[in-house]
């Protein structure tokens, strides 16, 4: 088990966010907020996008995460991007340990502060490798 502030570290301020009135509803790179849809927007210009990738994304506000492993910016504010310390581990892993890690909701508050208090089971790559191919199949037969 290991604490999340030795797996993750916050990188949101890397990232350029993107004020709602300049949505786009089509272009070439997509913004990404905390709501419920992947994709809330699109830009067109280059210039503060986000390609560090993949990333997990985590909604302050809402709770909701998502994996992301193309280039973004994010929309508004709420938005967590969070990345690994460590490289010897599967992204979409962490990604799904913290889909099924209860997080209280307390309204339209900061949630982030939960989060961090979480320690993780982080075995043997192949094993999440493992743990994740599973998971993905499930998805692929459920969406």
């Amino acid at each position: 088990m290991a604490q999340f502030s030795q797996i993750f570290k916050d990188d949101t301020r890397l990232g350029y966010k993107i004020p709602a009135s300049e949505y786009l509803t089509s272009g070439k790179y997509p913004i990404i907020d905390q709501g419920k849809h992947l994709i809330s927007g699109y830009r067109n210009e280059k210039n503060g996008l986000y390609s560090d990738i993949p990333v997990i994304i985590f909604g302050d506000h809402t709770r909701i995460l998502k994996y992301i492993n193309t280039p973004f910016f994010i929309g508004a504010d709420g938005v967590k991007i969070l990345k690994p310390k460590i490289n010897d581990c599967n992204y979409k892993y962490l990604y799904y340990v913290l889909c099924n890690i209860k997080i209280p909701n307390t309204g339209y508050n900061r949630h982030f502060k939960w989060i961090k208090e979480v320690n993780i089971d982080l075995p043997e790559l192949n094993i999440q490798n493992k743990v994740v191919n599973t998971l993905d199949r499930i998805n692929y037969l459920v969406l």
